[in-house]
Formats: structure tokens, sequence, C-alpha cells
């Protein structure tokens, strides 16, 4: 719990011996900070009172956003022993939930569900249908993009001041057949279906990238240069290797 000028701002502070830097997130408006056992409480406090406005605006979104209307809560009612394929979200296989109100994707951790809330006029086709698919996986689309870009942007900043090597930018696409990749302009681009890995091998991914901004290969200073960073770089690799058929969908 963080006492501020104006108020009082709970928090939960995760510290792990593997990580090297601190990450803030807001899941289920739920702020959870992530820091590794050396950093002091004091600095975790000082470092959430920069992002205070930030924190407090994600936080009252995703209140908003668990403030159902009658329409979906009767409509997941009826759909919620129905229609449930699988998408891994940060490492984990979740039920995909269809629902019909105001549009809106809702990330459950607790049961390990996905939401989509469907405009009402979808309610009028199949579930099957062409038209309700490619609605459902545009607006899971859109939620990978938007999540996935606030994790990078996060901690790009963290990995690029210990590591001194700086993007010259960033973003979000869709990738067919590789999670990132760097440029000769030291931009670095991310696939938004890093969205279903575990947040520890998307670190991975990130300093990946920002390696090849010193090394623009794979030779063995650069695999030297990664494991200074990831030691469990090998890890991550076996991970994605292993759960490769699972990271598709629709």
């Amino acid at each position: 719990m963080l006492i501020f000028y104006g108020g009082v701002l709970e928090y939960q502070l995760i510290r792990s011996a593997r990580r090297k830097t601190i990450a803030l997130q807001v899941s289920n408006a739920q702020i959870i900070v992530r820091a590794p056992k050396f950093v002091k409480t004091a600095y975790v406090e000082s470092l959430i009172q920069s992002k205070l406005l930030w924190l407090k605006q994600k936080v009252a979104e995703q209140q908003q956003n668990t403030l159902l209307n009658p329409t979906f809560t009767q409509q997941l009612s009826d759909e919620n022993t129905q229609n449930k394929p699988s998408i891994y979200i940060d490492g984990l296989p979740h039920n995909i939930i269809i629902a019909y109100g105001q549009k809106n994707v809702i990330h459950n951790k607790q049961d390990l569900s996905l939401t989509v809330v469907l405009n009402s006029r979808y309610a009028s086709y199949s579930l099957h249908s062409e038209l309700t698919v490619t609605k459902v996986k545009s607006q899971i689309e859109g939620w990978f993009k938007a999540q996935i870009e606030d994790y990078i942007q996060q901690n790009l900043i963290n990995f690029s001041y210990q590591m001194s090597l700086y993007a010259s930018s960033f973003k979000v696409r869709k990738y067919k057949a590789r999670w990132g990749s760097c440029n000769s302009r030291s931009e670095l681009s991310f696939n938004y279906l890093l969205k279903m890995l575990p947040t520890w091998v998307v670190d991975y991914v990130i300093i990946h990238e920002l390696c090849h901004i010193k090394h623009m290969n794979h030779s063995t200073k650069f695999w030297q240069l990664v494991a200074v960073y990831c030691p469990e770089y090998q890890s991550a690799k076996s991970w994605m290797q292993e759960h490769q058929p699972y990271l598709k969908w629709l």
C-alpha cells in the first residue's frame, strides 16, 4: 500500500531472484509490481509515484470495463457452457467465451478465460458464421496488440537502460513466422502474438532484439551478450519450440 497526497494506492509487490528489472502492470484493476529481490521498497514506491497518473488511469479504465450491462450478463449466462475454443494467453491455455452487449474484451486470469463481447447486432448470426468469427478475431487481435504494446513500452525502457542499447523506435505488428526483428536503423518490430507467451519469454524476445542493435547476426558474440542479460534464454527458446503448435488460434 502506498500513501500519497490525495489518497491511498494499493499494489501487489512480487519479488524474484531471477528478475533483473522492474515491471509495472495493471491487471483486473489491480496494480502489480514485479521486482528483483535486491530492489528496496522505497525505490519501488518512488517509481509508482512517477507513474501515478498512468496507473490511476489504467485502474479506472479496467474498473469501468468490469461493469457489465444487463444484456451482456444474460447473454454470458447463455453462452457460458458453449463455444469454448482455446487460446494461449501469458503462456496458459484460456477458454474463449462469446457474449453480446457493449463491445469489449475481458481477461479473467482466475478462471483462465477471455470473454469477447460483440455488438448486440451479432447475436442474430451463428457463432460459427464467417462474419462472427472474423469479428471475434479482429477484437482479439486489437486486444493482443494493445496489451503487448503496453508491456513492451514499459520493459523496453528498463532493458535498454540496463544494456546501454537503445532502439530508435519500436512497433507491434502481425508476423507469420517471427516474433521480432531489428533493422540497421535500430528500429524494432514485435509480433502482437507475443501476448500468447509467458512474460519471462517475452522478456527474452525483447533482449534478443536489443542485442541485434550491437550484433546484426546470430554469432557467438551475439549469444554471449544475450546470455548476460537473459541467462535463461535457452529455456525460453525451448518453451517457444515446445509450444509452437499451440500458439495459433481461429
